[in-house]
């Protein structure tokens, strides 16, 4: 039972991390490096986690990680370069 907790806790610190991963580069504030280091501690900090499921995190996380800063980051960035 406690194995269960242990897990269950370990999975919302995964989620919550995530979240404010996905909060900070949402907010566009980010450079594209500061974004990339980002989902890289995430993904450094879920290693220590769930080093067991990081196949399961590349496919569910790392693919929301990777879309948000495309979406978020680099379109802000291209934008920027147009309108020089």
């Amino acid at each position: 039972m406690k194995e269960y907790l242990d897990s269950e806790e370990k999975l919302k610190r995964l989620k919550k991390l995530v979240d404010q991963a996905c909060e900070k580069i949402k907010k566009g504030d980010l450079t594209l490096g500061e974004a990339k280091k980002e989902a890289a501690l995430v993904r450094l900090k879920a290693e220590s986690l769930i080093p067991d499921q990081m196949e399961k995190f590349d496919l569910i996380y790392g693919s929301r990680l990777k879309r948000l800063i495309q979406q978020f980051v680099e379109k802000k960035i291209e934008g920027n370069k147009k309108s020089k």
